[in-house]
């Protein structure tokens, strides 16, 4: 079991907090018994260095608390929670592309978004060339790389609601060729549900 580290805290003057200190190493029992849950010293409004005869009255007229939880106990909740959490079933890394996940990111895409899928879909696997593209969406450059970073939202939402899964990127731009093109995988799922 590994080592327990308390850290006591004690504001005020230095003189009063030795003589705090002094007080919990001097009466072992009592602070047993605060730290046991089985009395708590009086509260008063006023903050005042109580006398040495209060702790000892304070005993006998002690607030009685709920019982602070065993630590060996709290370690044992702890430890059994940590266990069953490892027990679940971990997401398949890393995931493939099928109808409902291509459906899911589809609904969660911007309408400009959906145009540029549909319209990489019926160009078939070749993709499309970035003039072209433009040209058929009626666009500008720049209006692709916002479209882009819509459908990279859109994934991240269906990846995180399907327990952080890795999918490819629906839409990849190949630089050398200048060329959009959809996924494969992402492709046959949204023509396999038409």
């Amino acid at each position: 079991m590994p080592p327990i580290v308390i850290t006591i805290s004690i504001e005020g003057d230095p003189d009063g907090s030795i003589e705090a200190l002094r007080r919990i190493a001097g009466n072992p029992d009592s602070w047993r018994a605060v730290h046991a849950g089985l009395y708590a010293p009086p509260v008063s409004g006023i903050e005042e260095e109580p006398e040495e005869s209060d702790y000892a009255s304070g005993m006998e007229s002690a607030i009685p608390v709920h019982p602070v939880p065993n630590y060996r106990q709290v370690w044992q909740n702890y430890a059994g929670t940590v266990a069953n959490s490892q027990l679940s079933a971990e997401p398949v890394w890393p995931a493939h592309w099928d109808a409902r996940l291509g459906n899911e990111l589809v609904r969660n895409m911007s309408e400009s978004a959906r145009r540029l899928v549909g319209v990489l879909a019926t160009a078939g696997a070749d993709g499309m060339t970035r003039g072209n593209l433009t040209a058929e969406l009626g666009i500008e450059n720049d209006a692709i790389r916002t479209t882009q970073v819509s459908i990279g939202h859109a994934l991240r939402r269906v990846q995180k609601a399907n327990g952080n899964i890795s999918l490819p990127r629906p839409v990849e731009f190949h630089k050398r060729i200048d060329t959009y093109i959809l996924n494969p995988g992402f492709r046959a799922a949204i023509q396999d549900n038409g």
